[in-house]
């Protein structure tokens, strides 16, 4: 079956029904098929169905005076019209609900903040007898922390340097008393070529210490001191 065919049968199976709702009724199949392209037309002829099937329809919709023709075909504009009194009300308390909690929850949120502020004011002022002492306390401990690695660090570097050089000198020594006393000059060599090496591994555990120790250090001490402004800062 064609669309010829098919739009034949169904005027034929129409003829009860007024001439008004009758060509309403083909002339929005004809456009069905128009829209959906003549290679397409057995593909909406099966979704249709048979002309009598949608006859019946059609005639159904005429029957029921509280139905209309839409694009859908036929339906009941009484259900239409409940299922947007129910969608206008839903929307109306969605609106209202949203317009009071947006009232209310900026007064309930700077109460709150105010409470909070006058909280850790209060604590501050009867607290301050201990935090300052402590504060000082704690702030000495890490400067000296502080100052004392690096000072030891300084100092290792010193004594490296120191040692390198020390080695450098017993070696050239070894070597100039080789010529006049052999055992006297090959024992000094080798004790500069120890002091030399220990030299270069204090050297070396110096700048292992500035590369991976000083850092964590400077960080962990930097964590510690801001750790009390970041959670004000998270608190509000």
């Amino acid at each position: 079956m064609n669309r010829k065919e098919f739009m034949e049968r169904l005027e034929r199976m129409l003829w009860n029904i007024s001439d008004s709702e009758r060509e309403e009724a083909l002339q929005y199949y004809n456009d069905y098929f128009d829209d959906a392209g003549e290679e397409n037309e057995e593909k909406v002829i099966e979704e249709l169905g048979s002309p009598s099937q949608v006859a019946q329809k059609i005639k159904a919709g005429c029957s029921d005076q509280t139905s209309e023709y839409s694009e859908q075909g036929y339906e009941d504009t009484r259900f239409r019209a409940s299922q947007e009194v129910i969608s206008k009300e839903e929307a109306e308390r969605e609106r209202a609900d949203s317009s009071n909690g947006a009232c209310r929850s900026p007064g309930r949120n700077s109460e709150a903040n105010t409470w909070k502020i006058i909280a850790i004011i209060l604590l501050c002022v009867l607290a301050a007898p201990i935090i300052i002492p402590v504060g000082g306390a704690i702030f000495a401990a890490i400067a000296a922390v502080i100052f004392g690695i690096g000072g030891v660090c300084i100092g290792i570097a010193a004594a490296g340097f120191a040692i390198l050089i020390a080695g450098i000198v017993l070696i050239g020594a070894g070597i100039a008393e080789i010529f006049v006393t052999p055992a006297v000059g090959l024992a000094l060599a080798g004790v500069g070529c120890l002091i030399f090496a220990l030299g270069i591994l204090l050297s070396l555990f110096t700048i292992w210490c500035g590369i991976k120790i000083l850092p964590w250090l400077v960080r962990g001490i930097v964590g510690l001191v801001s750790y009390p402004f970041r959670k004000a800062g998270a608190d509000k």
